[in-house]
């Protein structure tokens, strides 16, 4: 009898699991759909009585591969926070930070775009976003970034003359050596994406001007873009569990820290199985991780991440799924206690495939190692460690918030040593 109700119980663990499962959907679909009718109500009121503000045009970065053209953006109120002057003031950041998230999304706007030859209009959804997918030959276009001009021309229930915006698609060269596949939160920039209280900190600042980058990744980012043929000669995408509302702090960051542009794959903020609040981040990642390897099908991959998240698991299955094009996974280690079980397990699994995998503080092991397998320029790991020092002392005058676990030069030296 112990036997069987033995046998008994990992299933009896798998029904209740299953259970927990199903009302979470059903509870999920249930508080969403109570959400999208309390906004249908609302935004009908407000066109009723007039209550809007002039619309704003967002555009993303979008990407050409294997005959077709991706690129998107969003419409929106202007609550006059993309592009508002850096404050140091904690008042105006935080009434900044509830109205980026606090966005008045406009439905059914039109855009007209144009890029190269080609042109067309796109329609805004529900949320405010639009989406253009179409069959287009990437030569085309210009590489390595062909420019799209875009025309805001009408909103139902809005009053305003067209709005100009413009973005980048990249173009792929002839013959890239690599694609990089990179997380943003707390890998390039900390965010504390999966963290709120930690997460509400950081964006809080509201400003590209008052964030780091973590030492020497915007150089390490240049060295692997350019390859060992040049500027721009590798893709890079980025995957992240953050917002799109931070897409405008994102872009610009990385254009203040020299840090590479790329499309970039981010979450909606709501809620539902697919959105920022209660959407599953691996679920997410693995699916951008998955469209972009099918975007580019004889490319093989460098992954970069962190050990904080889920990276290391979602990179593992995605070493699993497709080992022989994963050139090597990087991660930057932001657990000083040590990594947590589900992480090392992950990593021993990247490590059976046989693919490289390399785990350190600020990636300047990640930079030896690209140099050792010809990923990368020779001297590049010299650079890095030189880089690393140079952004440390930098970080002497900061004036912001300092990042997370990120320490001054004099404050390691007085450390006391570890064993």
């Amino acid at each position: 009898m112990a036997g069987s109700h033995a046998s008994l119980l990992p299933r009896g663990a798998n029904l209740a699991n299953e259970a927990g499962m199903k009302f979470e959907r059903t509870a999920l679909r249930a508080v969403g759909a109570a959400a999208n009718a309390w906004n249908d109500w609302r935004y009908r009121i407000k066109l009723r009585l007039g209550l809007v503000s002039r619309p704003l045009l967002l555009p993303y970065r979008g990407y050409a591969a294997n005959g077709r053209l991706r690129f998107g953006g969003r419409v929106v109120e202007d609550e006059g926070v993309v592009n508002a002057p850096p404050s140091l003031s904690r008042w105006t950041n935080l009434k900044r930070t509830f109205r980026r998230y606090e966005t008045d999304e406009i439905r059914d706007a039109r855009v007209e775009w144009r890029i190269g030859d080609a042109r067309g209009t796109a329609v805004t959804d529900r949320d405010g976003y639009f989406h253009v997918d179409i069959a287009l030959a990437p030569d085309a276009l210009q590489a390595p970034w062909a420019r799209v001009d875009m025309t805001l021309t009408g909103a139902p229930g809005y009053g305003f003359e067209p709005m100009e915006a413009s973005t980048y698609v990249r173009v792929v060269e002839a013959e890239p050596e690599f694609g990089i596949i990179s997380d943003l939160d707390d890998t390039l920039i900390e965010t504390g994406a999966q963290n709120l209280l930690k997460h509400w900190r950081t964006v809080s600042l509201n400003s590209a001007e008052g964030r780091v980058a973590f030492p020497g990744v915007a150089y390490l980012f240049r060295a692997l873009a350019a390859g060992r043929k040049g500027a721009d000669t590798n893709p890079i995408f980025y995957v992240s569990s953050s917002p799109w509302n931070l897409y405008d702090l994102f872009e610009t960051f990385m254009q203040l820290r020299d840090i590479p542009a790329g499309p970039m794959f981010l979450k909606d903020f709501g809620i539902d199985r697919t959105k920022w609040l209660t959407g599953s981040h691996r679920r997410h990642k693995l699916a951008a991780i998955e469209r972009i390897l099918a975007s580019y099908p004889s490319l093989s991959f460098l992954l970069i991440g962190d050990t904080g998240q889920d990276d290391a698991v979602i990179y593992a299955e995605a070493v699993q799924r497709h080992r022989d094009r994963i050139v090597a996974v990087y991660l930057r280690d932001v657990t000083p206690s040590g990594f947590s079980p589900f992480v090392r397990r992950a990593m021993r699994r990247i490590q059976r495939h046989g693919v490289p995998l390399v785990a350190c503080e600020t990636l300047d092991t990640a930079a030896l190692h690209a140099e050792e397998a010809g990923l990368v320029d020779a001297g590049t790991a010299g650079r890095m460690a030189e880089e690393v020092r140079g952004d440390l002392e930098k970080l002497e005058g900061w004036q912001w918030p300092r990042p997370f676990g990120l320490t001054r030069p004099a404050d390691r030296e007085s450390e006391e040593p570890s064993g």
